[in-house]
């Protein structure tokens, strides 16, 4: 499945927002399952595009709520702590 560079910045867009990929599909104008593959499969630009998206929101979530957590928030340090937790090996 190919993508024009404006279905990829698209896809970057709504991933930020934390659309899931059948939104992102209908949304584009491509076939619902073949795209959810593409993401379930982990292939492919639109992927990557995926990703990119969602871990950007994703790392300026985790810096509110780590500033948050230091600014004594109690519930952010709980979930400072887990996602520290978390990434222990």
């Amino acid at each position: 499945m190919h993508f024009s560079e404006e279905q990829l910045n698209e896809i970057q867009e709504m991933a930020a927002l934390f659309f899931g990929p059948e939104q992102i599909a209908i949304n584009i104008e491509v076939d619902v399952d073949d795209f959810t593959d593409l993401i379930t499969n982990k292939t492919g630009d639109a992927y990557k595009a995926y990703c990119t998206g969602r871990l950007s929101s994703e790392i300026e979530l985790r810096t509110s709520i780590k500033n948050a957590a230091l600014n004594g928030s109690t519930p952010a340090q709980t979930l400072f702590v887990t996602y520290f937790k978390e990434s222990q090996l």
